[in-house]
């Protein structure tokens, strides 16, 4: 009767544990407010990454599209969706569409997309995942940012590690 009381403890101790394990790897969720879609941008009209998020090549941040760059193609309406709708009244009326990040970087690390897209050769997918297949908004990571993937890319791409280079 012990045994199966000493399992029973465990059982629940593993149990809590890996719940709790679960909580804290759970990555947040963000409401958009618009329903993007990337694949229409990306696979269908042949863009790149950078011809949104104008600075992923040249940046420290690749920066959230503002009202600007959707008006050099949604000036009109090019399609019947309630998104893009949504996305030509924003341009109409020059209110800036409130997006929500996804992808953030702790305020004590140092990131330069330049550093990582330009000098260092790496594909927007290796960081976030296969965004351009989406056809509903991103909000959440699809690859989550996290020390341990970044020291991992780093001994695997043979770049600098020392903990100064990123933690300032």
């Amino acid at each position: 009767m012990t045994r199966v009381k000493l399992w029973a403890g465990l059982s629940l101790v593993v149990v809590v544990l890996l719940a709790g394990a679960a909580i804290m790897l759970a990555r947040p969720s963000v409401h958009q407010p618009i329903a993007f879609n990337h694949r229409v941008h990306i696979k269908d009209a042949g863009m790149a990454c950078h011809d949104c998020h104008l600075h992923a090549l040249d940046g420290m941040r690749a920066t959230i599209p503002n009202v600007d760059v959707c008006t050099a193609c949604h000036d009109k309406a090019q399609g019947h969706s309630s998104a893009e709708a949504a996305v030509v009244e924003h341009v109409r009326t020059g209110q800036p569409i409130p997006w929500r990040k996804v992808y953030l970087v702790p305020d004590h690390v140092y990131f330069s997309h330049r550093r990582h897209t330009t000098l260092g050769k790496i594909e927007c997918e290796t960081c976030h995942g296969r965004i351009g297949e989406r056809t509903q908004p991103v909000t959440t990571q699809l690859v989550r940012v996290a020390m341990n993937r970044c020291v991992g890319c780093h001994i695997e791409k043979g770049a600098m590690n020392d903990c100064v280079g990123c933690h300032r």
